[in-house]
């Protein structure tokens, strides 16, 4: 199987978990991430990550209409408001998350939760063995949220997040 037939089938994958699960609040519209979705992907990162840590412009526009990652956006209205980047690894059959971001305004309404439980359901649905993600040691709120979907800390990444700022390796596996 080539590599655009592949993202064509893991984007095909992503619209039909859209269409069977809602997202919690009907005022969100979830679409997968264009290139044109940049400005809009930079504008959010200001918000959630410190300059040092956002991936910028050209890594987004590399992300979005060259790589094999999977890019999903979540709008409110005309604001977008969350992102999840997925990364499939052939190699050791895992799914990593690459980045996932919500708006501090848009917290606690489901919205990270159901980008996760995409995540999941991608992974095992393209059998996947493990799904990854790394988090700042100090997102005690994320971390969290992660634990109680299952995931267990693998690693610990020293100064990942720049000079004593440790961040964790975490990884969920599924049973074959």
């Amino acid at each position: 199987m080539n590599t655009s037939h592949d993202k064509r089938q893991r984007i095909q994958d992503a619209l039909a978990y859209f269409f069977s699960h809602p997202l919690p609040e009907s005022e969100f519209r979830c679409q997968l991430a264009s290139v044109a979705d940049v400005p809009a992907l930079l504008h959010l990162e200001r918000y959630c990550f410190n300059p040092y840590l956002a991936f910028g412009r050209r890594r987004w526009r590399y992300l979005i209409a060259k790589s094999s990652c999977i890019t999903v956006v979540i709008y409110h209205q005309q604001t977008l408001v969350a992102y999840l980047c997925l990364l499939p690894h052939r190699g050791w059959k895992g799914l990593e998350i690459r980045a996932v971001a919500v708006h501090w305004l848009h917290r606690n309404k489901g919205i990270g939760s159901w980008l996760l439980a995409l995540a999941i359901s991608l992974a095992r649905q393209w059998h996947m063995k493990h799904l990854y993600l790394s988090v700042d040691c100090e997102n005690e709120q994320a971390r969290n949220m992660y634990k109680q979907l299952g995931f267990c800390v693998s690693a610990l990444l020293a100064d990942y997040y720049g000079l004593d700022r440790h961040g964790h390796r975490m990884r969920l596996s599924f049973r074959e």
